[in-house]
């Protein structure tokens, strides 16, 4: 059914607002009226059809307007895992669900795919017009779910794989907190000295007339540099950023930057063991409700933002469907850990595939946050011991005329 936003009055003539579904403006008005509200607004949200004394709502605006959060597609996946497996229909589940969200661009968005399913579309189907809150890989696994009849199981797996990469990235983010907040401290100390600092000391070594050791010299010009042109250093830094994001949003740039950091040291190993996590976890799931092998990996390709993954999956694909084994054609990306290949080649012969991917999907996952505790554990010292060489620079350069002073006093 239809869904329609509707503004009305109630029986102490109080105005509310609200979303509910029915087949028509007229059973809307009906079922307003059964609930004893006096309808003053009525709009149907769906973008595939506008009508007399409706607003229409193209499809664009929709869903710039209307998005689930990660945090709330979380919610909703695990309460349709939940619904569906204890029998309730897709639809029922879908309204249930859409009525206890609190932001009304999500119950627009879920009241939107109920309707389009009540209508005879698959879910997978009625998610396609949302893809702003329903990825191409989610609503993958969804169709295989369905063409498997393990709709409930795929969801509760979708569940458990959303709810680890948001716990990863909270624990990363909660992690970096510290080290930002003391590299945003150290910063401001070190603009401080510069700024106010190294000037008064270098009016007393002008006055003295001391010839100046090339540090205390570089210093002195920075400081007077960073006092002439600090709004200019500031704006260029901020227009320097602006370029770089937007310049990642252009797909050939973003696969350069991709390949660079393949090649940086440590960042270029820890990047492919988050893909490789990703994509067997991914396969492990598609496999597990029945989804053909090429298809599976067409869905994992769309799971990864990394171009140069994407290239090495789309060649992996284009090998097994002229015959090749998975495992030779994984191990020809030069990409996945061996232990994982070794696990996918044993998979292959047991006819335990999704297990074997799952199993490398959790391994990856203890040696990623093996991997981030470490590098979360060293940036701090890092910080501290990059500002403080910074800090005994400045130091250094003050102390080196003192001393030369002293010395040609003394002698």
């Amino acid at each position: 059914m239809p869904a329609f936003e509707y503004e009305a009055l109630d029986a102490a003539g109080a105005k509310t607002k609200g979303l509910l579904s029915a087949d028509s403006d007229v059973g809307a008005r009906r079922e307003l009226r059964r609930r004893k509200l006096t309808p003053l607004k009525l709009n149907r949200v769906d973008e595939r059809r506008s009508g007399e004394g409706a607003k229409s709502v193209n499809l664009a605006g929709l869903l710039s307007q209307a998005k689930l959060s990660e945090k709330e597609l979380m919610g909703v996946t695990r309460q349709l895992s939940t619904l569906i497996n204890a029998g309730m229909p897709v639809e029922e589940a879908l309204g249930m669900v859409s009525g206890q969200m609190d932001r009304p661009n999500a119950r627009k968005v879920l009241m939107n795919v109920r309707g389009r399913v009540s209508e005879g579309e698959r879910l997978s189907e009625a998610m396609g017009g949302y893809e702003a809150s329903f990825p191409g890989v989610y609503r993958a696994m969804i169709s295989a779910g369905e063409g498997t009849g393990g709709l409930g199981a795929v969801l509760d797996r979708l569940s458990d794989y959303l709810e680890k990469a948001a716990a990863l990235r909270q624990r990363i983010q909660v992690a970096l907190i510290y080290p930002c907040v003391l590299g945003v401290v150290a910063l401001l100390v070190v603009s401080a000295l510069l700024v106010f600092v190294v000037p008064r000391i270098a009016e007393q070594f002008t006055t003295l007339g001391v010839d100046l050791p090339g540090i205390t010299q570089f210093m002195i010009a920075l400081s007077g540099f960073m006092q002439a042109h600090w709004s200019l250093v500031g704006g260029g830094l901020l227009v320097l950023i602006l370029i770089f994001i937007l310049a990642l949003r252009r797909p050939a740039i973003k696969k350069r930057m991709d390949g660079f950091v393949q090649h940086i040291p440590g960042f270029g190993g820890f990047s492919r063991k988050i893909e490789s996590a990703r994509f067997a976890r991914t396969m492990a799931i598609l496999i597990n409700a029945g989804a053909v092998l090429p298809d599976a990996l067409r869905a994992a390709r769309r799971a990864s933002a990394n171009g140069v993954f994407q290239d090495r999956i789309a060649k992996i694909i284009n090998e097994v469907e002229t015959g090749r084994a998975l495992s030779d054609a994984l191990k020809g990306a030069k990409w996945f850990p061996p232990l994982m290949l070794y696990m996918i080649a044993a998979g292959e012969r047991s006819g335990r595939l999704d297990e074997m991917f799952e199993k490398s999907a959790d391994h990856i996952d203890n040696e990623v946050d093996s991997a981030v505790s470490v590098g979360l554990s060293l940036l701090e010292p890092g910080i501290i011991v990059i500002m403080g060489g910074v800090v005994a620079m400045i130091v250094l350069s003050i102390l080196l005329p003192i001393l030369k002073l002293n010395s040609l006093v003394l002698g």
